[in-house]
């Protein structure tokens, strides 16, 4: 991916280069918003990595600036752990994660991940703009890890076909799905602890293909459920695992939480979707968003 990297820490910035050019990504750096702002209208990255303070024109300032040219651009904010506020402003006004300072080479994979996943591109069937009105379906499916990506682009190809969100919406939603499968398929039908993912990322990984392979696990399926009119999209994912302890997550509404390692996806999901619950066991999400009247001006 081409990616242009805004940090006035130098320190901070030769560390993100050096680790996003080791993953084989070509960087554009700089220590100030604006020389970022010419670098995204002259070079069409695939995503902003931001400091929240910068010189002559600031982090969120930024964030405004590039998602008024490209709202399909994934902007990811680096702050320090102490601006739990602006990084919660930052969330709502479009940015797609943040990486707090000093930044771990995990915490960076994962986030990659993230904005590879948001600039996959989506085709639409001209018919369908015109025409649908609502779609159901149900599908169930294996623990497939390498096919959550696919599975998702299949979920969410036809959306802006009713109304309900814009096209730049997509990439957010595509990521937060995939979020919503891979904790069905780690945590749920797997029972993967989420604190191994975030110590050992390799061996996280690696347990799971072992457990794909074996009882009670490799027979367990994921079942989703899908419901689009011009008015909202909902989805249901349950999975066949025991289930969690749904009370004890952080409340979204509190920026504070947003530095907790513990539900941080299923936080980023309650700040986009219009409604999020789950079944008594913990085995089941449903997200609904809908769709936002335009105001008048």
């Amino acid at each position: 991916m081409k990616i242009i990297i805004a940090e006035d820490n130098p320190e901070v910035l030769d560390s993100l280069v050096g680790m996003m050019r080791n993953q084989g990504h070509e960087v554009r750096e700089t220590q100030d918003g604006e020389q970022a702002l010419l670098q995204f209208r002259e070079w069409e990255p695939d995503g902003v990595f931001s400091a929240l303070t910068l010189p002559k024109l600031g982090g969120l300032e930024l964030l405004q600036e590039v998602r008024s040219q490209n709202q399909k651009l994934p902007f990811v904010l680096i702050c320090s752990v102490n601006n739990p506020e602006k990084i919660h402003d930052a969330l709502k006004k479009g940015a797609v994660d943040f990486l707090i300072r000093p930044i771990q080479e995990k915490d960076l994979l994962r986030t990659l991940k993230r904005v590879s996943t948001l600039t996959q591109g989506f085709r639409f069937s001209a018919y369908a703009m015109d025409h649908l009105v609502e779609e159901s379906r149900v599908l169930e499916i294996d623990n497939d890890i390498d096919g959550v990506n696919r599975i998702v682009a299949f979920l969410t190809q036809d959306l802006p076909s009713y109304g309900i969100l814009e096209q730049e919406e997509l990439f957010r939603i595509n990521s937060l799905l995939a979020e919503a499968l891979e904790n069905a398929i780690f945590h749920g039908n797997l029972e993967l602890p989420g604190e191994l993912r975030v110590e050992n990322p390799k061996l996280f990984l690696e347990t799971a293909l072992q457990k794909c392979r074996i009882e009670p696990y490799q027979n367990r399926r994921i079942m989703i459920q899908y419901n689009v009119s011009r008015n909202s999209v909902k989805y249901l994912i349950r999975d066949e695992g025991k289930g969690f302890d749904h009370a004890g997550l952080p409340d979204p509404s509190d920026p504070q939480n947003l530095f907790q390692v513990r539900g941080r996806g299923l936080l980023l999901i309650s700040l986009f979707m219009d409604e999020v619950f789950w079944n008594e066991r913990g085995n089941e999400i449903t997200m609904i968003h809908y769709k936002k009247r335009k105001t008048s001006s």
